[in-house]
């Protein structure tokens, strides 16, 4: 045999007995992590076009069962959006499910869908009714685990809520119907595994 049949054969060997051992750590358990963002899209229904500014961030912690199913609990914060007149800094904590599959390789596509409670955080010149409420948290996301017990993600995760616009008339304010924003970020964070 020559050198690189050896290598390539030791090399081999070794995959075939980390690789079990390892990818039992993937079968669940506790975590707990966080990830920068940047903004990817926002959708107004129509009351126009939010500029971003700035990065965010995102704090999450969840069980996953087994290697499909999972509960997630997360914080996000979607940095600061503004217009001519409108200045939000949107932030949401969620309770989703994880749902994906994590391979013998580590590597996990999944998804998130769950409730939020999200806080538009809206200036007065935004004429929001109440610049909070029940909103609906998801996204489409990659893990991977290198290292036991450090899984990175890689994430496009979004919030959509529904607002009561308002019109000031004098000291009053008059209801002006509803509309339903979204903010949408992508994410690359790490995890620590318990």
């Amino acid at each position: 045999m020559n050198k690189i049949t050896k290598s390539a054969l030791a090399l081999g060997l070794i995959s075939a007995v980390s690789l079990p051992a390892l990818a039992a750590g993937t079968d669940g358990g506790a975590y707990i992590g966080g990830g920068l963002s940047v903004y990817q899209d926002s959708d107004t229904d129509g009351h126009g076009s939010l500029d971003s500014d700035g990065m965010g961030y995102n704090l999450y912690g969840g069980y996953q069962f087994n290697r499909i199913v999972g509960v997630e609990l997360g914080y996000t914060d979607y940095a600061n959006y503004k217009n001519s007149a409108e200045k939000l800094s949107p932030t949401s904590i969620s309770v989703s499910a994880n749902l994906g599959y994590t391979f013998d390789n580590t590597i996990r596509p999944f998804v998130l869908a769950g409730l939020s409670s999200v806080d538009l955080n809206a200036n007065k010149s935004a004429g929001y009714a109440d610049d909070s409420g029940t909103g609906f948290h998801f996204g489409v996301g990659v893990e991977y685990t290198p290292i036991e017990h450090l899984t990175l993600r890689l994430i496009s995760q979004a919030d959509a809520v529904s607002v009561d616009d308002t019109v000031q008339f004098g000291n009053s304010q008059i209801s002006a119907g509803d509309h339903t924003l979204a903010f949408n970020s992508i994410s690359f964070g790490g995890s620590y595994n318990f």
